[in-house]
Order: structure tokens, then C-alpha cells, then sequence
């Protein structure tokens, strides 16, 4: 989906709603907010975690479908730890971990929470030189041993922001292509992202209407 097509159904969905009309800042705004929330509902949404059963309703890596929807999300980078104390620091774009290997991709990397580092920092069935470990803190990752030297990630980036440019003529907002910045996401999904952009001005629309008013848009309705 290009930039510009969901500002045109924005855009038509206010107005058929009697919304009135959407500026192209506020729609900045919105879209961003938007994408921002449903990226969240595909990684797991804190407050949908239930008692004793630490599972989100929806959870990236519970399905294939999920992982499609955000896997132009998904990058890969190579971590290259601190030789004196084995943290790396978080990409800049860091958002979500999917998976850490070590350089060649032959072993796996463990996760390991920190009540339980000292359980396999001095183990003897499967030592850390042999069968590394990370955890996270505030410095990014902390790898163990130390002098792992490096390890490869793939990882869930923060979306790149959506930006409907424009020049104004005769006093009105005219799309600019050049300067715009088109969604990543599937249309699908930008289906949803749309429907909480909406939610975000007042107007609770179903999947189905606005996929109508998506058609609409196209056919000439705006």
C-alpha cells in the first residue's frame, strides 16, 4: 500500500461520518499512534496477561500468521559484545528479540531470566562456554561467557514512520510522492492499522465497512 491510500480513506471516512475533515499533521499523528498500537497487539499486549498463565491472547511466534504479518519487521544484525564484560548494546531500531545464535548460526543462544543466571552460570552439565547464555538489562544484552566475541540476532525493528507529505496549492494540501513515507505492512494489516487510526478520532468502524470504504476510495468516491 502506498502513502497515500490510506490518507484517502481516512480522509473518507471522517467525511462520510460527518467527522469533519482530517489535516494531514493530525494524520501523521494518527497513523503513527496507530501502527504503534497494533504492533504492540501482535507482540503481546501486557494487559492482556493472564494470572498464573503468562500468554497474551495474541503473541508473536504463536503462529505462522502472526509472524507473516510482522515479518517486514523482522531484521537480522551481528552483536559484537564488549570484550571486558560481554554487553552488547541494543540496535538503535531494537524492539523485540526473535532469536540469538552464535556467530556461524551453529548453536542457539539461551535466554535466561536473572533470578536464574547463577543456575547456569555454574553449571557442569552444560557450561556457558560451551552453551552460551544472554539476559537483558538496561545496557542491551549481556551475554555469558563474556569473551563470546560475537553473536548473530534476529530481532523485531521499530516501524519506519508513515508520512503523507504534501505541498500546498491555492491554499490546499496537495500529495507530494517524493517526500512521502509508505507503510511497510501488508495490506491486511494496514486494514487494521487504519480501523485504530479511526478509533483514534471517534469513529468505531468494523473491518468490513472500512475495507468497503477502501473500495469506494478506489473506485472514485473520493
Amino acid at each position: 500500500m502506498d502513502a497515500n491510500t490510506p490518507y484517502r480513506i481516512i480522509e473518507y471516512a471522517a467525511n462520510k461520518n460527518q467527522q469533519g475533515n482530517i489535516t494531514p499533521d493530525e494524520y501523521n499523528l494518527i497513523i503513527n499512534q496507530a501502527q504503534r498500537g497494533y504492533l504492540d497487539y501482535l507482540l503481546g499486549e501486557y494487559q492482556k496477561y493472564q494470572i498464573k498463565r503468562p500468554i497474551s491472547v495474541v503473541e508473536f511466534g504463536q503462529n505462522q500468521r502472526i509472524r507473516q504479518s510482522i515479518s517486514p519487521l523482522i531484521y537480522g544484525a551481528v552483536l559484537s559484545p564488549f570484550v571486558y564484560n560481554g554487553v552488547a548494546p541494543f540496535p538503535s531500531d531494537y524492539e523485540y528479540n526473535d532469536a540469538m545464535w552464535t556467530l556461524y548460526g551453529l548453536y542457539k543462544i539461551r535466554f535466561v531470566q536473572q533470578d536464574r543466571l547463577d543456575d547456569y552460570y555454574h553449571s557442569t552439565i552444560d557450561p556457558v562456554v560451551t552453551n552460551p547464555i544472554y539476559l537483558i538489562n538496561h545496557e542491551g544484552f549481556q551475554f555469558y561467557p563474556e569473551n563470546i566475541g560475537a553473536a548473530k540476532m534476529s530481532y523485531v525493528r521499530t516501524p519506519p514512520t508513515i508520512k503523507w507529505a504534501y505541498t500546498k496549492i491555492n491554499g490546499r494540501p496537495v500529495y507530494d510522492p517524493v517526500n512521502s513515507i509508505a507503510p511497510v505492512w501488508a495490506e491486511t494489516d494496514m486494514m487494521q492499522i487504519i480501523v485504530r487510526a479511526l478509533q483514534l478520532v471517534g469513529i468505531n468502524l468494523q473491518l468490513g465497512v472500512v475495507s468497503q470504504y477502501a473500495n469506494e476510495t478506489k473506485n472514485g468516491g473520493q
